[in-house]
């Protein structure tokens, strides 16, 4: 029995909690030493040191926690396991911790550790003296046993004598204060993520009061005055320069070209049967007898028409004066054509059978024909009419809406940094194709409409030198343009060819005293609004002052010229 009195088992970091029960479980020895690696976290939970205690209890068997880490110290010490640094070293059991966490008690509660009856039960651990009993000699003690208190045949550890077990008493887990608790980590650990987000979002709100939203608008009325100025500019695509002079403008043209379709179905009607054939006799009479030198020939291709229809010859025929009756009542001449004439029918169609009586010849007046014509048929299908192209075109032109080439003219010509001039905004001729022609048979037809829009652009540069030119003919050279009053409805559009438009500018500009803005912004910045008006009012042409700052909590100007808007009143009069 000496070589299964005691064990060494080995724990590894990964073994959890109840694969080292299984362990001790398994081990014949009375006496085991558990070797914990470091940081051994499954040891780390009271919990869990409750249950390898009392697994260890109940299979009659004594642990010794071979460990040097002090954390684990408290625990052991709180459920009666001794811990020994090394397998040389002499066990005993660390001092239990003073506090007990509201957990530990509810576990206690929960019988997840120790019950009152268990508790009442001698401690084996007890037995030995830690102060000169090492993990060697456990296993000696446990084979001398008081057999009164454990059933035959179960080897325990003997008691110690009284004075022997005096220190181990005397280290006995204490009577843990239930009203102690210990603070709640977490619960404090939110207080103060909620402390810095209340600090940053208060010093945000500072930055933005003192620095973001501060601003300032300074209102200045002069005696600034009107002008109206007349100009007509040539906006010209061909020149590179401007020609200030005769008011000529350099222009650019943007295009853009957009496709409509429209497909409507056909009306048209076309007769593919067959054509009516037969043969007539041509006579009639020919009262200009000196001018008759007969005899003469209806060539082919001749027309005759008859009850709205059309026929025609297929034959030259020859006309001779009629042998047998060659007057006529009124002196005039009787000509027949010497046989028979073929003719054809103008379309397909069973209308055109007839019996023909006293048709006429086209451009032979007095000349009639008779005979017949059969053969026709029927065979109507639906063709491609031009009234069809007409109602496709008529829609096209009802949905098209030029609005959306318009201001993608206006996009272009801003994109290349260029004054669109909207006035010269152009609709070019539709190019209409049909699919299919007009003639062709189809159910349906698609009419495409292509049409090209173009406008001008002018640099604003050289816009601005032509008004200031024009408003500076008018006013004191000294006097500063405050606004030149272009826009897009001052501008009329006059004659257009291929490379130029000629374009009328009526402008009301607005003129007054030289007063730079930047500079009162640099001037007045950081002042008091007192200060601020009096070092505006210093340029005599200044008539008021009017400072508005905001938000209400701001008392002074910043100090950022880009915070403060100057604003010089329109002028009251014209000049």
């Amino acid at each position: 029995m000496a070589n299964n009195t005691k064990d060494t088992i080995y724990i590894d970091i990964d073994d959890e909690i109840t694969a080292i029960i299984d362990k001790v479980k398994a081990s014949n020895a009375k006496v085991i030493a558990l070797v914990l690696p470091k940081r051994a976290s499954m040891l780390q939970s009271i919990v869990n040191m409750k249950l390898l205690k009392r697994s260890a209890d109940n299979e009659r068997k004594n642990l010794v926690l071979v460990t040097s880490e002090a954390g684990l110290l408290p625990l052991a010490g709180a459920v009666r396991l001794h811990v020994a640094k090394t397998l040389s070293s002499a066990p005993e059991i660390p001092p239990p911790p003073q506090i007990v966490t509201d957990s530990d008690t509810i576990e206690e509660d929960m019988n997840l550790g120790l019950d009152a009856e268990e508790e009442d039960k001698p401690d084996l651990t007890e037995q030995v003296n830690p102060n000169s009993t090492t993990v060697g000699t456990l296993s000696e003690a446990a084979v001398k046993h008081n057999s009164k208190m454990v059933p035959p045949g179960v080897e325990t550890l003997e008691l110690p004598s009284e004075e022997d077990n005096t220190v181990t008493k005397k280290a006995k887990l204490q009577k843990p204060d239930k009203h102690l608790k210990v603070p709640n980590f977490n619960r404090f650990r939110l207080i103060l993520v909620l402390a810095v987000v209340v600090i940053a979002a208060i010093a945000t709100l500072l930055v933005l009061a003192l620095t973001v939203w501060p601003h300032a608008t300074i209102a200045i009325k002069t005696n600034a005055s009107s002008v109206n100025a007349e100009l007509n500019l040539t906006l010209d695509t061909s020149t590179k320069s401007l020609d200030l002079a005769n008011q000529d403008i350099p222009a650019t043209q943007v295009s853009e070209q957009k496709t409509f379709t429209q497909t409507v179905n056909t009306t048209g009607q076309k007769n593919e049967g067959n054509t009516a054939t037969g043969q007539v006799t041509l006579s009639g009479t020919q009262c200009n007898i000196n001018a008759y030198n007969g005899p003469y020939t209806i060539p082919a291709g001749t027309g005759i028409s008859y009850n709205n229809l059309t026929y025609i010859t297929q034959n030259d025929t020859q006309m001779t004066v009629d042998p047998i009756h060659p007057l006529s009542s009124n002196n005039c001449l009787n000509i027949v054509s010497n046989g028979p004439t073929d003719i054809s029918a103008q379309s397909p169609g069973s209308g055109y059978n007839a019996q023909i009586n006293n048709a006429t010849v086209s451009n032979y007046p007095g000349i009639n024909a008779n005979g017949s014509a059969s053969g026709g048929t029927d065979n109507i299908i639906q063709v491609v009419s031009q009234t069809d192209i007409s109602t496709a075109t008529s829609k096209i032109d009802s949905q098209q809406n030029s609005s959306g080439a318009e201001q993608n003219l206006i996009n272009q010509l801003k994109g290349q940094g260029l004054y669109p001039v909207d006035v010269t905004f152009s609709k070019g001729t539709p190019q209409i194709t049909t699919s299919p022609n007009v003639g062709d048979p189809a159910n349906a037809v698609t009419v495409t409409e292509t049409i090209n829009y173009t406008m001008l652009g002018v640099s604003r540069a050289d816009l601005n030198s032509v008004v200031d030119a024009a408003i500076h003919a008018q006013a004191d050279k000294n006097q500063n343009i405050i606004s030149t009053g272009i826009n897009q409805q001052a501008f009329k559009l006059g004659n257009t060819n291929a490379v130029t438009d000629q374009v009328s500018l009526s402008v009301l500009a607005e003129v007054g005293p030289n007063i730079s803005v930047n500079e009162i912004k640099k001037e007045i910045t950081g002042k008091s609004p007192a200060s601020a008006i009096s070092a505006i009012k210093q340029n005599p042409d200044v008539t008021s002052v009017t400072i508005r700052l905001s938000p209400f909590w701001v008392n002074s100007v910043p100090d950022s010229a880009s915070k403060i808007t100057v604003k010089i009143a329109k002028p009251n009069g014209s000049a």
